[in-house]
């Protein structure tokens, strides 16, 4: 059910509110949620944007909030997390997140639910991966699952070498996948309503790219252009950082020395 052009309510416990940073890495922007009715949670509050927030607080309409919640620190999820926490709540996520923020707010252990009201929990997933301090969260018992950066709405996420991991990724996802959720509610992109089939996808995905690097190296790849061509192909300029940090996670993977 859409609400406008930045907000959007995904049943009657979800709604989205997108801010206004699209890129190459954030796709149309990046999704703030507010989840539940009864005492609803702020899930990344986004970029320091006014406008964001004020979209973000006409969502909440005066209720109060049970927390503001982080997936993880980068900027485009947490650059508003101070403001947020003034504005609705405690400031909740990975005591790694608050520690790489600087700022206080109550840690999150990893399968802690923080109570919603109205027989809803969300529950906290560590899944370090995409960076250390990832979390996600499952929105208990709806199943919805919000998958911050580790997996998003449309294409793959990139690792950030060294702070993310191929191997840590590849474990989060599969405890996603064990979770059983009912659909994706992606930090970037559209929802994801074939859950299981499409987190079975992201992870053969990876294993083809880990692949690719690993036949790249076998056929005489040395540089970051060469196996960023022979990964990647005819990759925008905007998207090779991006390219060069995940092929690096990949060579990680593969133990490549003097990687």
């Amino acid at each position: 059910m859409t609400s406008g052009p930045h907000v959007v309510r995904h049943g009657t416990n979800v709604t989205a509110v997108r801010a206004d940073n699209p890129g190459a890495l954030t796709l149309t922007g990046t999704q703030t949620y507010v989840i539940g009715r009864g005492l609803p949670v702020v899930l990344d509050p986004g970029p320091l944007d006014e406008a964001h927030l004020g979209r973000v607080e006409r969502v909440v309409a005066g209720r109060a909030v049970a927390a503001v919640c982080l997936t993880h620190a980068h900027a485009d999820h947490a650059a508003a997390a101070a403001v947020a926490a003034d504005r609705w709540g405690a400031l909740r996520g990975s005591a790694t997140t608050l520690a790489r923020l600087g700022q206080e707010g109550r840690p999150l252990a990893d399968d802690e639910a923080i109570p919603l009201g109205d027989g809803l929990r969300l529950r906290a997933v560590a899944t370090p991966g995409h960076s250390a301090d990832h979390l996600c969260y499952l929105l208990e018992p709806e199943g919805a699952l919000f998958t911050g950066d580790l997996v998003l709405g449309e294409g793959s996420s990139m690792i950030v070498h060294p702070d993310g991991s191929v191997e840590a990724w590849l474990a989060s996802l599969a405890r996603l996948a064990a979770l059983r959720p009912t659909r994706l509610l992606p930090g970037h992109g559209p929802p994801v309503e074939d859950a299981g089939p499409r987190l079975a996808a992201h992870r053969a995905h990876r294993l083809e790219r880990v692949a690719q690097v690993r036949d790249a190296l076998a056929a005489g790849a040395r540089t970051p252009e060469q196996l960023r061509a022979a990964v990647y192909g005819d990759l925008p300029a905007s998207h090779h950082e991006a390219a060069d940090l995940t092929i690096q996670a990949y060579l990680a993977y593969l133990e490549v020395p003097g990687r």
